[in-house]
């Protein structure tokens, strides 16, 4: 499961950064939804590289990087709604799209967090 963890961490991190880099030129949206594509999921992505590649992070840090993947995924839902609500510009699925990796992440940071106990 590490080495599979580790091909996502680094697509995830190739993905967010991509959209740091473009998220500032996005046509349309809003300052909030571009939180997301510029801080949220790349916060999220290098944390999702570092709990991958150590082999023993501390609890205090694995659970940083938990909660760092749980803001990525549940600002990308928010994302998704507030552009299906209409409330900004967008297609929908994209954020969804952009939440898988950190979902899985979240779950593989969960059970790093209760296997270390």
């Amino acid at each position: 499961m590490r080495v599979v963890m580790i091909v996502l961490a680094i697509v995830q991190l190739l993905i967010a950064g991509y959209g740091l880099l473009i998220g500032g030129f996005a046509d349309g949206g809003e300052w909030w939804d571009r939180l997301v594509i510029m801080v949220a999921q790349p916060a999220a992505a290098v944390g999702l590289v570092i709990l991958v590649f150590v082999p023993r992070p501390p609890a205090a840090l694995t659970g940083l990087i938990v909660a760092l993947l749980a803001v990525n995924v549940a600002a990308d839902g928010f994302l998704a709604y507030a552009i299906s609500s209409g409330m900004t510009k967008g297609d929908w699925w994209l954020p969804l799209v952009f939440a898988v990796i950190p979902a899985i992440g979240l779950v593989y940071g969960v059970k790093r967090l209760t296997v270390a106990r």
